[in-house]
């Protein structure tokens, strides 16, 4: 029995049809692909204008269809900040408050320190500009760190002042001339600097390293252990350099600890020269034998 050929159904005519439409089409691309390459090699200014022209023409279609898609990312970025805002803006609350408690108990201090003084009569000594100069350069050796500015005696610039520079302490004069004195920096070797540690009020001793760090010596408390970025400050001890003048930056705790000053030589353009804190008493002279009053039972005698 002959069994009659199936019939071709319209779906696979369909089948056929779309093939056969993108073999055609993958062909044109090809050749379009092809001709275009030779025509680079053969011409290339008309190529780079048939570029120009087509991105021309493509641009307005492919702004057009992208402007959905960039409208739905920017809505979906928008979306994702406002979440990402929220528990930020609460964190930041917090914060907020407690500063604004902790500003509150540093003024009610202030004040009441203020008062404190004021019933006493405490005696504060006053710092004293001698000179803003110019910086004249560093001198860094293996030990020796020393730099120079252009100011001496003529500018009431002496031996034993203190340097310092917007972000904190630079030095202390060591010799002055007429016109010129050298600076011996922190960092030097001989520099010892009396300072406090500010989140926990141990007095220290800030000592050059002969690098860019300073170490941090004869700590009182040593069992309290300091933190990377514990601020140092001057204590006032000695009488050299004034109380809470910046002084550095604890960067490792590892013993002995170092700290990184906050002023960098290398940065500086000015700098300020100040008195001693507290300046060292000319020496009395020792009164005459004769004018020692004599008491009154000692002539009877």
């Amino acid at each position: 029995m002959d069994w009659p050929p199936p019939r071709r159904t319209s779906y696979a005519r369909r089948e056929q049809n779309l093939a056969l439409i993108g073999a055609v089409v993958t062909g044109a691309v090809l050749a379009t692909a092809l001709l275009l390459l030779v025509l680079s090699r053969v011409n290339p200014a008309y190529t780079n204008r048939l570029r120009s022209g087509t991105a021309d023409l493509v641009a307005p279609f492919w702004a057009t269809v992208r402007a959905p898609f960039d409208w739905l990312g920017g809505g979906v970025d928008a979306i994702g900040e406002y979440i990402a805002t929220v528990p930020r803006n609460r964190v930041l609350t917090a914060e907020v408050a407690r500063d604004r408690l902790d500003l509150q108990s540093r003024d009610a201090a202030i004040a009441e320190n203020i008062a404190l003084k004021k019933l006493l009569h405490v005696i504060e000594p006053r710092t004293e500009v001698v000179a803003v100069t110019r910086f004249a350069g560093a001198s860094i050796g293996s030990y020796a760190r020393t730099a120079m500015v252009a100011a001496g005696h003529a500018n009431g610039v002496f031996a034993g002042q203190a340097v310092r520079a917007d972000a904190g302490l630079v030095g202390r004069t060591v010799e002055a001339g007429e016109h010129a004195a050298r600076i011996l920096l922190l960092t030097d070797t001989n520099s010892r600097v009396p300072v406090i540690i500010v989140r926990t009020g141990q007095p220290a001793l800030a000592v050059g390293a002969a690098g860019r760090l300073l170490e941090v010596h004869d700590r009182l408390g040593a069992e309290v252990p300091l933190k990377v970025g514990d601020r140092l400050v001057t204590s006032g001890a000695g009488g050299l350099f004034a109380p809470q003048i910046p002084v550095a930056v604890v960067t490792d705790t590892a013993e002995p600890p170092h700290a990184l000053p906050y002023a960098d030589p290398a940065t500086l353009s000015y700098v300020a020269i100040v008195r001693a804190y507290l300046p060292i008493p000319a020496q009395a002279e020792a009164p005459p034998v004769d004018a020692v009053p004599v008491p009154r039972e000692a002539k009877k005698h």
